[in-house]
Parts: structure tokens; sequence; C-alpha cells
């Protein structure tokens, strides 16, 4: 078993015991004609001494005792987590080692219930596309945390998913910010998703999410539709229906307008496909599919991108939208495209300047949204015509790590989360294997391994702020 694996099951069987010890009625409970008792905190932690009749007796004088063995037992639990916190290649490395880094993010979970509704932004490269690595964390949130739905979606999506299915047709042009795919538009309201679609007239859209058993089967049905418009004409519609059989439900902007709106159904039944009509004109930022109430992850892939596109996307096409769903962490995983281009340091500090830049922009646009950079994987390339790691690839890692930390973000060390210097050549050995023959992509098995590492690092922090909730107070 995987140390997080045994960390995690530990501590939570201790905090269980422990629960249940304090509030299991004394008296116990019925439960099918039996009566149920669970021992108390006094008979788990005082040990008898023989038979004396004294020994059955509680003696207030032990009350210290028990206080002092309960914060042991937190004591020792919380010197796990801080060992992984200072040692462990999967840790995430924090501002000033603040462990309360994430709490805004974590006080939500937390608490979440039955009409909380929360969004992470998962940008990225070609490492994420296809809702690879993303596809993975959201099944395990929706899991953990509940939800439902593949999130939020560009309306035109012409590489195929593993997770959503997608067409279009009509009158319908895509613009993206930035990538090998790029086409750039007329102007800057690219939208949360750093892509925007022009309607000019009609166009219809179809999204359903696949019978992928991976995916897990919260996305399957989604119980909530959003669609984020802006610069529309008078009259704009979208039509909404979940089946061809059905009466669509029309929404109708009536006025023209600049400033980016959301239109919203809230279906009755969950759905399983949705089938929309525009017609007008407008600019289409995205189509958000959720549950009801839990958490969503939205990849974000942009190909062939470093990510230092964020400062040249207007923020009045991103402010609304992240406030509308509620957004409560960013993560930026970037830096593969820039290795290949790097030669000297020179170009280290000129990208993590970028990178400082890109930061700075978000917090400008939520000041209170967690920020999380993830470097790069290890990759290879031949030298002298042996396969090993880019050179520069550890001191570009390192440099971001500090831009991220000196910045107000959090780094996730994904090379060494891997191993490190050429890590990547045992991942490709793997058997299956974990990444591809180019040395540089995973393999969806690596996706999922990756997904994994960095889940259960988040989660560590995450129980971390759990176990201190109810951790005896001096």
């Amino acid at each position: 078993m995987k140390p997080l694996k045994i960390l995690s099951f530990t501590v939570s069987i201790i905090i269980l015991l422990s629960l249940l010890c304090i509030f299991f009625p004394e008296n116990g409970i019925n439960f099918a004609g039996k009566r149920l008792l669970f021992p108390s905190l006094e008979d788990v932690l005082i040990q008898e001494e023989g038979n004396s009749p004294k020994a059955e007796i509680f003696d207030p004088d032990a009350q210290p005792v028990i206080e002092d063995s309960v914060k042991n037992v937190f004591a020792d639990s919380l010197r796990l987590f801080h060992d992984f916190f200072e040692d462990s290649p999967a840790r995430i490395h924090l501002p000033n080692n603040d462990l309360t880094f994430f709490n805004t993010l974590f006080e939500v979970l937390y608490n979440i219930n039955q009409q909380t509704n929360i969004h992470i932004l998962h940008y990225g490269d070609s490492q994420i596309e296809g809702d690879r690595i993303t596809g993975c964390l959201r099944r395990m949130f929706q899991e953990r945390f509940g939800g439902n739905g593949p999130g939020l979606l560009p309306i035109v999506q012409p590489i195929p998913s593993i997770t959503v299915s997608q067409d279009y047709s009509g009158n319908l042009t895509r613009y993206i910010i930035s990538g090998n795919l790029a086409a750039k538009a007329p102007h800057n309201r690219y939208g949360p998703l750093g892509q925007a679609t022009q309607l000019s007239g009609s166009g219809k859209i179809t999204i359903a999410p696949r019978k992928n058993k991976d995916a897990g089967e919260n996305i399957q049905t989604f119980h909530k539709v959003r669609l984020f418009v802006s610069n529309n004409s008078a009259g704009f519609k979208a039509k909404l229906q979940t089946s061809p059989k059905e009466e669509p439900i029309t929404q109708v902007i009536t006025e023209a307008g600049t400033a980016m709106k959301t239109l919203t159904w809230n279906l009755p039944v969950p759905a399983r496909k949705v089938i929309m009509q525009f017609s007008g004109k407008a600019e289409l930022s995205a189509v958000a599919l959720d549950g009801e109430a839990g958490v969503n992850i939205d990849n974000i892939p942009l190909r062939g991108s470093s990510g230092v596109f964020f400062t040249e996307i207007d923020t009045t096409s991103i402010i609304p939208a992240i406030k509308e769903l509620n957004v409560r962490l960013i993560m930026l995983e970037f830096g593969g495209n820039t290795v290949p281009g790097i030669r000297n340091e020179k170009g280290v500090e000129q990208y993590c300047k970028s990178l400082a830049r890109q930061i700075a922009r978000w917090k400008q646009i939520s000041p209170e949204i967690p920020v999380m950079l993830i470097g790069p994987s290890d990759m290879s390339i031949r030298v002298k015509g042996k396969l090993q790691t880019y050179p520069m690839l550890p001191l570009l890692v390192e440099s971001m790590q500090r831009t991220a930390t000196e910045n107000g973000a959090a780094f996730w060390n994904m090379y060494d989360a891997m191993g490190g210097e050429n890590s990547m050549l045992r991942w490709v050995k793997e058997r299956p294997a974990l990444a591809s023959a180019d040395y540089i992509h995973f393999t969806t098995h690596g996706a999922d391994f990756i997904a994994d590492l960095l889940f259960r690092s988040l989660m560590s922090y995450y129980d971390y702020f759990a176990l201190t909730k109810i951790t005896p107070k001096e």
C-alpha cells in the first residue's frame, strides 16, 4: 500500500473511533431489537488493573491522563502530516509554508451541502488535452464531495475528449488565445476558457458525456445548464432540449448589450444529453453542465501553450463567469512547451518573469481564490545518442517553484513526484506504459497515475485541515 494511502487510512480510523467514543450515547442505541454499545474514551484509554472493584469506578483524578492521551493521539497524527509536508516529493510547496493557504477552498469542502456548487479551473497544455488528468481528478473529487456533470465546456471543441462528446453546426466561429491551434479573435474577450465562439446567424451544439467507466458515474448526468453570452444583438435566442422529442425551452435576451450574461436552465429531472440552438449575433464563452451541488473541475487545455496569455485577456470577460461558477481554486499546469526552447539561465529567468505576471493577473481577477502552479513532467531528449532529461529542465522547475511561492501561489512539483531526473525513461518502460514513446506525454494510465498523486497530495492538506478542526485545544 502507498504511504499516502496508509497515512490517510490510519488518520481516518483514529478520527472516526475518537468521534464515536465521544459522541456515542452512553446507554447505547436500539437497532433491530438489540442494544448497541460503544466504549467511551475512558474505557479505551484507561487500562484496568486486575479485577479490583476499584478499577470499575471512574477516578476523577484520571481525567488529565485521559485528556493527555487524546492530545497525544492527535499530536502523533499531526506529526505524520508534517513529515509528509516537509519531506515527500509529492508535497505541495506553499508560500511561507502557510498551511492555511487552501483554507478558503477547504472550508467550503468541509461544509459542503445540498445547495453548494463549486468549480476548480484546471488550465494546462497538451498533457491535459482530451480531459486527461482533469477527468480523473474530477471523478475523485465528485466521489468524495459530490457533484455531477462534466463542468465548463467550450461551445466548439475540435479535439476529442475521453469523457464528453461534442458536435456543432451552423455559423459558429471559434477563436482561441494561445497554442498551436490558435485562431486569434479581433478582440480580447476570450472568457474563462481562453477561447470564445462568435455566432453570426444560427448555430447548434450537442453535448453528451461518454459512457466511460473511468470517468465515473457522476459525470453521466447533470441538473443545471448555464450558457455564458456577451456582446449580443437584441432578440438573441437560445433553445435547450435534453432529447430531440422534447419541446425546447427557449430563453431570449431582448436588449443588445456587451456585458456578459448567464442564461440558466434548472432541469426538473437529471439529463444525459443537451441540444442547444442559437439565433442572432453574440459571443458565446462557454456552457456549464453541473449537478445541484458538489464539485466540478473544468478541463481547459491549450495545446502548445506556455501559459503566459492571461494578461492578454479582457478581465471583464472572465470575472462574471468566475463569480457565477463559484470558483475556489485555479490550477495552472504549464512549462512543458517552454522546455525545448530554453538554452540558458536567461531563458529560464524570462519565462518565470512572465509566469509571475500571470499569477499577479489572477490575484487581480479574484484575490480570494488560491492559485496553484503545476510544473512540467520529466521530459527526455537524446544527447550524444543517449536519452536523458532535458538539460535545463531541473533549473526551470526549481525557478518555477520559487516564482510561485514568492508571488503568493502554491507549487506542485510534478517532476519530483514522478521520480526526478530520468524518471520519464522508467515511465515509458513500465507495463502498462505510463508515458508514450515521445518521452514527453503521459499515456492514459500515466495521466491517471499523476492525477491520483496530485489528488492524494491535496487531500493530505485537506485532511490536516479537517483534523485541526477537532484537535483538542490547550
